[in-house]
């Protein structure tokens, strides 16, 4: 059956992307259905997905991943594990998905197993979609097909590190084989079940949120530290020394864990919604200002005023409010444009072409590291610490106007160096009495 392609994932988020690889080489040839590959998308300094792509590209040569346009095309009669693997989170999404249910449901056979991935408000699976198939497709789940639901989240890791990290399942009543257990524990070796639909739905929406409230607590301590000229990563530090936890970690990007946020937030009434989640989710979105900020009092210690002063944005890391869904020009530069900066980008290894044109004339966009740091009062780093290589603070210091500085956003420089090469050094949360 799997030289026939039995399983088919359908879908057009990273998670879609990533089961499909991990399926197929795990042994599993599977149909892919969604707009992956040379489709235009932009997913610079996103290294899980970067070697996904990659991955892709081989194995829909080998066969092992049938890339399918469109779910009509495929041969549902042949399928034996349909996998919907997508965010019931906007209403487009929500929408998106119960139409391809609804559409998938006549030609699914008896004996077929159906997975949503993906993470939803609580009782949403069996309320929408198993409802859905078994209305429009005739057959009952429990008795003619298997149910199974699997919160499964990409928070930006590579490969590995996301197949290694723990799962939870959870199926309904009356399954007929664990085929499908069978094949995740291929995929995923850390998989556990959980006693109902509900409460995986509940860990997968409530991790995702807990972990944005986490990275707004990293950044509301960072602006803490700053104003009492305390440097934050070494907080971090000696609480690690201690053996002791502090929330936030020492990268507080804001990452696409508000996706579960939007949905916890959109599940329930305001009034006595969940107020902690959404003061979170407000601090993470000021995380933009918090950047244009700390470039303004970077220039200020420099001498600089923010007109006419240059500054150089190299790699693209938590800059762009929809890394996977399209592509967009990072908001930070028509920020920086509207107090009259003058910027260049430089998006990162993968080339600058695809940026030219989304970027438009707001800002120079460089293939060229060093060419986007020439005469640049301020450079801010945003590129992820597998290009920690590309950076070196002579050359940096060499190639800007002196005094120049350096806002690395994700700490791949060490400030040591870059201060013995003569420029200032800044982070979010490095303590500092210039205001």
């Amino acid at each position: 059956m799997e030289e026939n392609h039995s399983v088919a994932i359908i879908g057009d988020n990273p998670e879609a992307l990533l089961l499909s690889v991990l399926y197929a080489e795990a042994g599993i040839p599977n149909y892919l259905v969604g707009p992956f590959g040379d489709d235009g998308r932009t997913h610079t300094n996103r290294p899980g997905i970067e070697e996904a792509l990659w991955l892709l590209g081989i194995l829909t040569k080998t066969g092992k991943i049938s890339l399918t346009p469109d779910y009509r095309q495929l041969p549902l009669s042949q399928v034996r594990t349909l996998v919907l693997a997508t965010h019931a989170s906007t209403p487009d999404h929500t929408n998106t998905l119960e139409m391809t249910a609804r559409n998938i449901a006549p030609g699914l056979a008896s004996g077929t197993t159906v997975a949503f991935v993906g993470l939803c408000r609580p009782h949403y699976t069996s309320s929408v979609l198993k409802t859905t198939v078994e209305k429009h497709g005739g057959l009952k789940v429990g008795t003619d097909l298997n149910f199974y639901y699997l919160p499964l989240f990409w928070s930006g890791e590579r490969i590995q590190e996301f197949r290694e990290k723990p799962k939870v399942l959870a199926g309904f009543e009356g399954a007929l084989s664990n085929r499908f257990q069978e094949e995740l524990l291929r995929v995923f070796p850390t998989l556990s079940l959980a006693s109902s639909v509900e409460l995986a739905e509940a860990a997968g929406l409530f991790s995702a949120v807990s972990r944005e409230v986490a990275r707004a607590l990293g950044l509301e301590l960072a602006k803490l530290s700053e104003r009492h000229g305390i440097n934050y990563d070494d907080v971090l530090d000696l609480w690690r020394d201690t053996r002791l936890a502090l929330a936030g970690g020492s990268n507080p990007i804001p990452g696409r864990e508000s996706i579960g946020t939007g949905i916890a937030l959109s599940s329930s009434h305001r009034r006595d919604g969940p107020r902690l989640a959404r003061a979170a989710h407000a601090v993470n979105v000021e995380y933009q200002t918090q950047i244009v900020d700390m470039v303004r009092r970077a220039l200020s210690r420099c001498g600089y005023p923010f007109r006419r002063s240059k500054v150089a944005i190299l790699g693209t890391d938590g800059l762009l409010k929809k890394s996977w869904s399209k592509a967009e020009s990072p908001p930070i530069i028509e920020s920086l444009r509207k107090r009259g900066a003058r910027v260049s980008l430089y998006p990162g290894e993968d080339g600058s072409q695809p940026w030219v044109q989304m970027v438009g004339d707001r800002a120079k966009v460089e293939n060229s590291l060093l060419r986007a740091v020439a005469k640049a009062n301020c450079t801010v780093v945003a590129l992820p610490k597998s290009c920690a290589l590309e950076l070196d603070a002579d050359q940096l210091a060499t190639e800007m106007n002196r005094p120049g500085a350096i806002c690395d956003l994700t700490r791949v420089l060490e400030a040591s160096n870059v201060e013995r090469a003569g420029l200032f050094y800044t982070t979010i949360g490095r303590g500092t009495l210039d205001t």
